[in-house]
């Protein structure tokens, strides 16, 4: 019965960890450029397509291009990025140092981590209201009885509380790793 709503709610925690990843922790992580989109070809394309993204060491990745040719293409993406990041370029090779974060960073961090951690409740809290939209309509129908109804509700606003739980772990093991200098 809940099958549609547990997928959409995994769908909506994996999202949300593929988010995590994105923001920067002070150390370097190829996930904070791998979505960045950089024009190449003529259309805009995410920079894991277009490019291998190491990490050289706790504060460099290291972006290869598969066609050297892109090599100013990647380096004006990342130069009009919001990212803050200044890409040197070194013949073929785009080295991209991460600057020491700030305590002002970290906080700002912290706080596009709140946003990304209420964006994702409310997309639980949206599937929740749908999956009880359609029990409500069952229960209309007669195809359920009014115990069945309450018991079902039930067991969905455990599993909606239960899922917002994890999303708030992980967005404190995050913040914790944010603000780790």
């Amino acid at each position: 019965m809940l099958t549609n709503y547990i997928d959409k709610t995994n769908n909506t925690k994996e999202h949300f960890k593929e988010d995590l990843n994105t923001l920067r922790t002070g150390r370097a992580n190829p996930a904070i450029v791998s979505d960045l989109q950089v024009e190449a070809y003529g259309q805009n394309q995410p920079l894991s397509q277009l490019a291998n993204i190491s990490v050289a060491d706790a504060k460099m990745l290291v972006i290869e291009p598969y066609d050297k040719a892109l090599v100013k293409d990647i380096e004006k993406g990342i130069i009009s990025s919001d990212l803050d990041l200044a890409p040197a370029v070194d013949g073929s090779i785009i080295r991209l140092s991460l600057p020491e974060m700030t305590e002002e960073t970290r906080i700002n961090m912290t706080k596009v981590l709140k946003d990304k951690l209420e964006q994702a409740r409310v997309s639980v809290r949206n599937v929740r209201e749908e999956e009880k939209k359609k029990i409500d309509s069952e229960k209309k129908e007669n195809n359920i009885t009014e115990d069945e109804q309450r018991d079902q509700i039930s067991e969905l606003d455990e599993k909606t509380k239960s899922i917002i739980t994890e999303l708030e772990t992980l967005s404190q093991e995050k913040e914790k790793e944010i603000m780790t200098i």
